[in-house]
């Protein structure tokens, strides 16, 4: 009896081992995060597994339009209950769906708006493993609409009367805003000439003012649609085609706007509905006439760059004043005369292009019978490398390889992307910049997380950012400029990667070289060693979840000791406007509320670096504005016996946890360094 015993036990093991091994084998793995995302390919089979215990399968693709995506999982252990994520460029949660019954196939299926790179996650509800792959497929079916984005009154895709229009009501409750000039009173006429057969299309009529005026609806699906009226003032108006139902459409629309003029010489341009349309480097002149009268100007800039508005004479008694405006007429900024009589120059830096208006007046709201004249310049700056200033907008680079930018406007910075395929010392180095500039470079992980930094010592310096990865993946550089200052003049670098085979070895001769090494230990501490050999700072790493968790020790914690927990809600149960609850978020819960006001004390301080926060905030987040836990982000908040203040490594909204470095003070100081 006691041999068959063991003889039982030594072919279980086996069988584990076995099965262990078959599961070894999967070529995706590991991509049980985002930033470990697999990448595949539109239209291809893949084939995964799910295992062991609680595991999910990521994969990234690009997406180069907008479209109908759909993600089929075609093949399922019979056993497996699945479930498919959808996520965004920058980790967002977008939508999912879940199987009915295990064995069952499931589908997604979702209107895509914006380009870009987006993620699924594969898993099973039930947290089983399995040692039967999974199959699936990702087909898109791109949607190009060459007026979009048009869905407000801003981006209007300007059109020219008695012209066929065509255009697309995608992604679902999409509409689409055009812009037309009529230059006297007359009968306007839009004719909704073809619509989809689903499709119950309304017009509305809009005016220069952006005032709604009227509107035409149709009565059934498929019908054609004529809107027709009086206009009695010349001037910009705007139609919005939309569908009644809010559905989405992969069939074209078509229309036409004719009008029959009613003639009207006159054409004031006091109001930005009534503005002036003008040419770049052209000499305009008018006249401040009567009391209180502003003159309005609109013209368009086609890319990012330096503007510059030139009052260059104006009456000897006028004090004269520019104002600058958007495209949505949003204020800008101005520049007023010191004197009467003074010429005035506005200059600014212009990030978007679009159109834009200026509004020239006198300061003491005088009439003038004599001219002004102003001139309006424009220096491009085009940047082929924007918009990369967030990291989900990260400019692809390659190795090796001398990439340019601009840091424009004032406040820019630009970030971009790498892959690394095995350890190494990794160099950035910084080749040239503009001579007033003072370069930083900030190197990110693949999750997004802060890893170092290396900043010029005066402006015009060159900078190079040497340091040894440990681990191959994605990594992010972000330049910017100390100062804040805006440059027409572009930097260049190049990212060196040298291979290495220990590391870690190189650690120990950090303070030989006189550099700046990071490495971190077993009990989780990310440590920094500066070039004398002392600490700068030493944080620890922990996971923290629902359980509770005590920053004085380290470790979970116990109620009434502990300082907090992990919660799928906001506390308080509030609902933020941009992060509702039970939808993949997560807060961090005080144990201990404040003794007036009963309210959670946290703080979000945002994408900073955890050394910079040297003190607790005077201010916590209230409701109903309390973020959740973000990747990158800093959080300060209140202990059972102090204070902490942690970064967010990861979130994982299945387990309801996330990993953090964080550094606890017993006081509202935070000293990070140690000697």
């Amino acid at each position: 009896m006691r041999k068959w015993t063991l003889v039982s036990f030594s072919v279980a093991l086996i069988l584990l081992l076995t099965t262990w091994c078959v599961h070894g084998q999967d070529l995706y793995e590991p991509n049980n995060h985002l930033g470990d995302a697999t990448g595949i390919d539109l239209d291809q089979t893949i084939g995964g597994s799910i295992f062991p215990d609680r595991d999910v399968d990521s994969y990234g693709f690009d997406l180069n339009s907008p479209g109908i995506l759909k993600v089929i999982l075609e093949s399922i252990p019979e056993d497996m209950k699945a479930r498919i994520d959808l996520y965004g460029k920058n980790f967002n949660w977008i939508t999912r769906k879940d199987a009915s019954n295990v064995g069952d196939t499931v589908t997604l299926e979702i209107d895509i708006a914006e380009p870009g790179r987006y993620y699924i996650v594969v898993s099973d509800l039930d947290g089983k493993s399995h040692n039967v792959e999974y199959s699936f497929k990702v087909t898109f079916e791109p949607i190009a609409d060459s007026m979009e984005p048009n869905n407000q009154f801003g981006d209007a895709t300007g059109i020219d009367l008695d012209q066929i229009v065509s255009g697309y009501i995608f992604p679902a409750r999409d509409v689409d805003s055009y812009g037309f000039d009529l230059n006297s009173p007359g009968i306007l006429k839009v004719i909704l000439e073809s619509v989809p057969e689903d499709m119950k299309a309304r017009i509305d009529l809009y005016g220069k003012n952006f005032n709604w005026i009227t509107r035409k609806d149709a009565s059934n699906a498929g019908d054609t649609v004529t809107l027709e009226i009086d206009i009695a003032e010349p001037g910009r108006y705007y139609i919005v085609v939309s569908d009644l139902d809010g559905k989405s459409h992969n069939v074209e629309y078509s229309f036409k706007v004719t009008f029959e003029p009613v003639a009207d010489s006159m054409e004031p341009n006091n109001k930005f509905g009534d503005a002036t349309g003008i040419d770049l480097d052209q000499i305009v002149s008018g006249y401040i006439f009567p009391a209180g009268d502003v003159d309005s100007y609109g013209f368009d800039l086609n890319s990012p760059g330096i503007l510059k508005v030139i009052l260059e004479s104006v009456p000897e008694d006028m004090k004269a004043r520019i104002d600058l405006y958007g495209k949505n007429f949003n204020w800008i900024t101005r520049k007023d005369a010191s004197n009467v009589g003074d010429t005035v120059t506005l200059e600014i830096d212009i990030a978007e292009p679009g159109r834009y208006y200026i509004v020239v007046s006198d300061l003491d709201g005088k009439s003038h019978n004599v001219e002004y004249s102003f001139k309006v310049t424009f220096e491009p700056v085009a940047d082929s490398m924007e918009p990369n200033n967030k990291f989900g907008d990260a400019t692809g680079i390659d190795l090796d390889q001398t990439a340019s930018g601009y840091i424009f406007p004032a406040g820019d910075v630009d970030s971009y992307g790498f892959g690394l395929n095995s350890p190494g010392i990794l160099k950035v180095i910084l080749e040239s910049v503009p001579e007033d500039m003072k370069a930083r470079i900030d190197l990110h992980g693949k999750n997004f997380n802060w890893i170092t930094r290396k900043d010029a010592s005066n402006a015009g310096d060159t900078v190079t950012l040497e340091i040894d990865i440990a681990e191959p993946g994605r990594y992010y550089i972000v330049v910017s400029d100390l100062d804040g200052k805006s440059h027409d003049v572009e930097y260049s670098f190049k990212v060196i990667p040298e291979s290495m085979s220990d590391v870690t070895g190189k650690i120990g001769d950090a303070t030989k070289q006189g550099g700046t090494k990071t490495s971190s230990d077993s009990t989780g501490t990310s440590t920094s060693v500066g070039s004398a050999g002392s600490v700068a700072a030493s944080y620890h790493e922990a996971t923290i979840t629902h359980s509770g968790f005590d920053f004085s020790q380290g470790t979970t914690g116990e109620y009434p000791t502990y300082d907090g927990e992990i919660i799928g809600w906001q506390p308080g149960a509030a609902t933020h406007p941009d992060y509702p609850r039970d939808s993949g978020y997560l807060w961090w819960r005080n144990t201990h509320l404040d003794d007036v006001n009963f309210a959670g004390q946290t703080k979000d301080i945002g994408e900073v670096d955890l050394s910079m926060v040297r003190e607790v905030p005077a201010k916590w987040d209230k409701s109903p504005l309390v973020p959740p836990l973000l990747v990158g982000h800093t959080i300060v908040a209140k202990c059972y016996d102090g204070y902490v203040k942690f970064q967010v490594i990861s979130v994982d909204p299945t387990d309801e946890s996330a990993r953090v470095k964080y550094w606890y003070s017993p006081d509202t100081a935070f000293d990070d360094t140690i000697s």
